[in-house]
């Protein structure tokens, strides 16, 4: 990429006079923000300048030519913006300036960013003049945001505005409100994520879509609510659909964090099955569309089969389509289900953990991902360990059996691996007697 430079000193400290001589109020800051603060500048750049200045009920600093604003205005925060084309070495450049209150400028750093997906920012600022009573405030090298709150009510309620978009035959409306519900997926996933910052609209972007505890398909799901990538209006209703589907198993463990936004009613809704069941009425309506693809690497999640899944017995593995390697196929002995069972140890340490199930697509997703992908015989899905549990099993090595019938999975065990909370399901010792014991 052209990046250009900072802009000279000259030219911030020429601007830096203007903007306190013509401003209506009391300046007590001059920032630079945006694209030159990051050192991300292109010769398109904007040069971005916010001006804070003094409230009404404020003093007005020593050697001020400004007089006090009129007291009517006490209880109004002051925003205006600015534009300016000026001609630097030949060339336009467009400065953009925001004027703001400092007051409302400092609570707005307590606030979270509307540009952000939900995502804490991190942003960097330049400090290009300050009264000295503020500068000790407003003179931060990096500006932060906090993230926003798990907004599931909303995430639900804005699924139930894509569903009467579509039977309204509404396109545009269904496009509008999936695109809102996309941006707020990101902020209800994030108590299942790992923690990130952002420092651009562009980096909050790029995050959004790379969260590595996602529902299936969550990044196309994603791109086609918020309309980068065209698609009829009922292909983003049912990617709306899916993407909540998928976020409830996931966010299901943090319900606490729910009740604290969305009030104590909606998070036991969320643990009792109440809320699933709603977004399953609301996700009819819209119609099932694609089926849920396979898991992105890095994800953790349940996920279902598609209704083409065998309901009992047969040869499960030619009815579940898998990306398995063929080669690897072939040597596997299944039983009538499709199934191998898969033994589990610790790697560094041979601990044996439990004993589960795979199928090919299992195996596959095993292989692929790094985390461990089970068939649940009883459930008829696919589950990864640690989706619900935070008890993650990432994959180390994987091993054959001479016969074919049998898997050992080498993993980096995080927690229990037993659902009675026990770090291996052998926890309970049998009475062993033989004659060669009793002779002893």
């Amino acid at each position: 990429m052209d990046h250009a430079p900072l802009p000279e000193a000259a030219f911030l400290a020429d601007w830096t006079d203007r903007l306190r001589a013509s401003a209506e109020r009391p300046v007590v800051g001059i920032l630079l923000r945006g694209s030159h603060a990051r050192s991300a500048a292109t010769a398109y750049s904007d040069v971005d300048l916010d001006v804070l200045v003094a409230a009404a009920n404020q003093p007005v600093p020593p050697g001020s030519a400004h007089p006090p604003p009129p007291s009517d205005s006490a209880e109004t925060p002051y925003d205006a913006r600015r534009a300016y084309l000026t001609e630097v070495d030949g060339r336009i450049v467009h400065v953009s300036v925001a004027a703001r209150d400092v007051r409302t400028w400092v609570d707005r750093l307590g606030e979270p960013a509307d540009w952000a997906f939900g995502l804490p920012v991190t942003t960097p600022a330049r400090l290009l003049w300050a009264d000295p009573t503020w500068r000790r405030r407003i003179d931060l090298p990096v500006l932060c945001q906090p993230a926003d709150q798990p907004r599931l009510e909303e995430l639900v309620a804005t699924l139930g505005k894509v569903a009467g978009a579509l039977a309204a035959d509404d396109p545009l409306g269904v496009r509008l409100a999936a695109a809102d519900l996309a941006r707020l997926c990101p902020c209800v996933l994030r108590p299942a994520n790992p923690g990130v910052r952002v420092a651009s609209r562009r980096t909050a972007f790029a995050a959004a879509l790379d969260l590595p505890v996602a529902p299936p398909g969550y990044r196309d799901d994603m791109l086609l609510c918020l309309g980068v990538r065209p698609a009829a209006a009922v292909e983003v209703g049912a990617a709306a659909a899916r993407l909540v589907t998928g976020v409830l198993p996931l966010v299901r463990p943090y319900a606490d964090r729910i009740a604290e936004t969305a009030g104590p009613d909606l998070a036991l809704a969320l643990r009792d099955g109440r809320l699933d069941r709603y977004v399953v009425q609301l996700s009819r309506a819209i119609g099932d569309g694609a089926q849920v693809p396979a898991p992105r690497a890095g994800q953790s999640v349940t996920v279902p089969v598609p209704d083409s899944a065998p309901s009992d017995g047969g040869p499960a593995a030619a009815a579940r389509p898998s990306r398995l390697d063929p080669a690897i196929a072939a040597r596997l002995r299944r039983t009538p289900d499709g199934l191998v069972a898969a033994v589990v140890r610790q790697h560094d340490t041979d601990e044996v953990l439990m004993v589960a199930w795979m199928d090919d697509e299992a195996l596959h997703r095993t292989l692929t991902t790094g985390r461990a992908t089970y068939w649940s015989r009883s459930r008829r899905e696919y589950w990864v360990k640690g989706a619900t549990s935070g008890h993650h099993q990432y994959v180390r090595s994987v091993a054959l059996d001479c016969d074919g019938d049998a898997l050992l999975v080498g993993v980096d065990q995080v927690g229990a691996a037993c659902h009675t909370g026990e770090r291996t399901c052998f926890f309970t010792e049998l009475p062993v007697t033989s004659p060669q014991g009793a002779s002893s």
